[in-house]
């Protein structure tokens, strides 16, 4: 790497008046990260769909701001510092998914531009006399820039380096084949490509997203899940041989042959698999049973989808199915989660509160619900008394400010997407 170019001396006012404006952004140092991040989700397509690796991102990006704001406080020069250990694991993974350098490039460019319209702002709101505000961003600028053009040229060999070992894993000319085939990209017949990938088309086939759920981990957690598929065909009576295909060194994707038949996976047993301290941190997200080189695809999208569902609930499902009760509908509202919790919270008003006896409340609906609003049969499910039932029925009603029948769809329905996406906050 060539040494950074000395950063240029400037009055000691304008050093001052730098290292002011810096220190009063650093104490928002979280709230800027979350802001660039924002804007590039919106701003570059390639880094969005991929829930781990935009948590990722995140920590890249905070990574990269604090010591953009040490350097701009202290003049320290890019030769006395280490690159982002998150940033330089972020290039990688890029680099795992497929995702073009230049979306990485990109995202550096745009990071810098969002930071400093965000510095530009707080100075021009500040009491600096213009001419002096004008050196002071001139300042800013150049030393950002020969940070950003440092770490530049880190992330991309280590993009580079990774995109070469990746490539030349053996594993990954059949993910290549694969990607093409789920992207309807592919130009011969079922048979051809069951031949390039080395997995029966015709059947029918449940696909399935494994994942560690710790973004942070040096662990190469490929083994354990290559493992766990077996063992996840292994419910089956045939006990199939799974298709794996590594994503990235914390998350696969497979499909379970399930043959000609009606066969499915038998979720208890599934779940049943998933024990043991070594698998704590292993996550499951499943499609239903599909046919054909269609429903290879099909599964395989619902398995995304059941994953992004899993990841934007509790976090901590060992096993979440495509076929849960109401997440196919959720799923659908989950790509504007922040509209979809503003309607539930509208709809359901208090009884949508982050609180043990609005808990209460929602599970007793859902069940009474589920039950044609049957107040015995929802006891027995719940073990309740039946007036308990009914004291809690009308206890909702309250809350919610009229009776269920007024509006028993969007009610049920915002029940439903609360259990997987939750609310907006308690108003305050």
């Amino acid at each position: 790497m060539s040494s950074t170019p000395p950063i240029a001396t400037t009055s000691p006012i304008v050093d001052s008046l730098v290292k002011s404006v810096i220190a009063d952004m650093s104490v928002r140092l979280l709230e800027e990260s979350r802001h660039i991040r924002d804007v590039l989700e919106r701003e570059i397509a390639e880094l969005g769909g991929d829930a781990q690796l935009l948590e990722l991102l995140g920590a890249s990006i905070e990574g990269n701001v604090d010591p953009v704001f040490h350097v701009l406080q202290h003049g320290i020069t890019a030769d006395h510092l280490h690159a982002p250990a998150a940033a330089m694991e972020y290039a990688r993974r890029l680099a795992q998914h497929a995702i073009p350098v230049t979306a990485l490039v990109r995202a550096y460019r745009l990071g810098q531009s969002t930071l400093l319209d965000r510095i530009f702002d707080n100075i021009a709101g500040s009491s600096i006399e213009p001419t002096l505000a004008l050196q002071v961003s001139h300042r800013i600028v150049s030393i950002s820039s020969i940070y950003i053009d440092w770490i530049s040229e880190q992330v991309v060999t280590a993009y580079q380096v990774e995109h070469e070992r990746w490539l030349a894993n053996r594993n990954n000319v059949r993910a290549t084949r694969i990607r093409e085939l789920l992207s309807g990209q592919h130009t011969t017949d079922d048979s051809q490509a069951s031949n390039a990938i080395g997995y029966q088309l015709a059947q029918h086939h449940c696909a399935a997203v494994l994942w560690i759920d710790h973004p942070n981990s040096d662990l190469d957690g490929l083994p354990l899940l290559e493992q766990l598929a077996h063992r996840i065909s292994g419910t089956l009576d045939a006990e199939p041989t799974p298709l794996f295909v590594a994503v990235d060194r914390l998350s696969a994707w497979i499909w379970i042959p399930l043959g000609h038949g009606a066969t499915r996976l038998d979720l208890p047993r599934v779940r049943g698999v998933l024990t043991g301290n070594d698998l704590a941190e292993v996550r499951v997200a499943l499609g239903t049973s599909q046919f054909g080189s269609k429903g290879f695809r099909t599964s395989h999208i619902q398995a995304l989808r059941t994953r992004s569902m899993a990841m934007l609930a509790d976090g901590v499902r060992a096993v979440t199915s495509y076929d849960d009760p109401g997440l196919a509908i959720s799923s659908l509202v989950s790509a504007d989660p922040v509209r979809a919790r503003e309607w539930i919270r509208s709809v359901l008003g208090p009884l949508a509160d982050n609180s043990e006896s609005a808990f209460r409340l929602r599970e007793t609906l859902r069940a009474f619900f589920a039950h044609q609003s049957g107040h015995k049969a929802t006891a027995a499910e719940l073990h309740l008394h039946y007036n308990t039932v009914k004291y809690r029925i009308k206890s909702a009603e309250q809350m919610l400010g009229h009776p269920i029948a007024d509006n028993r769809f969007d009610v049920e329905q915002a029940l439903v997407l609360h259990s997987w996406i939750g609310s907006t906050p308690n108003p305050t």
